[in-house]
């Protein structure tokens, strides 16, 4: 089911940082032959300052980022408002970050309400392979996005 967005899709390139982790982080694992589970990839949000880090775990060549989602209430029901990407071009192991400034739960949102919160999935990307934690957005746990 496709979910229409008030605002376009944002596509941020992270940029370097010496911080890493969170408040709410997500991993992404994979069997490695002959070496066996390794972690790929780590994402994190903080609510204060609205700070996405994003960790290229392992040097294989796929891109790491995290996809999120932005959901406003409006009275009623949650609805999609924004919707992007950080993406990590750094060599692995480096921690990338991009800085957002969403609604907080407790302002007045864009639809005449208060209520904010986000998902995400830490995913990696190689040519023909899309591998997410979890498998599906719908799956990811909500934040309130409360600084």
């Amino acid at each position: 089911m496709a979910v229409d967005f008030a605002k376009p899709f944002e596509d941020d390139i992270s940029t370097f940082t010496y911080e890493s982790g969170g408040e709410s982080c997500s991993e992404s694992w994979a069997l490695v032959p002959t070496v066996g589970w390794v972690m790929t990839a780590k994402g994190c949000f903080t609510r204060y300052g609205d700070v996405w880090r994003i960790q290229d775990s392992f040097a294989d060549g796929s891109q790491t980022f995290i996809y999120w989602e932005n959901w406003l209430k409006d009275g009623s029901t949650w609805r999609p408002y924004r919707h992007g990407e950080c993406n990590n071009n750094l060599s692995s192991p480096s921690w990338g970050r991009c800085n957002k400034d969403y609604y907080e739960s407790a302002s007045t949102n864009y639809y005449g309400d208060k209520g904010s919160r986000i998902r995400f999935q830490t995913c990696r990307r190689s040519p023909g392979d899309n591998v997410c934690t979890p498998s599906t957005i719908e799956e990811a746990p909500w934040i309130q996005n409360n600084s």
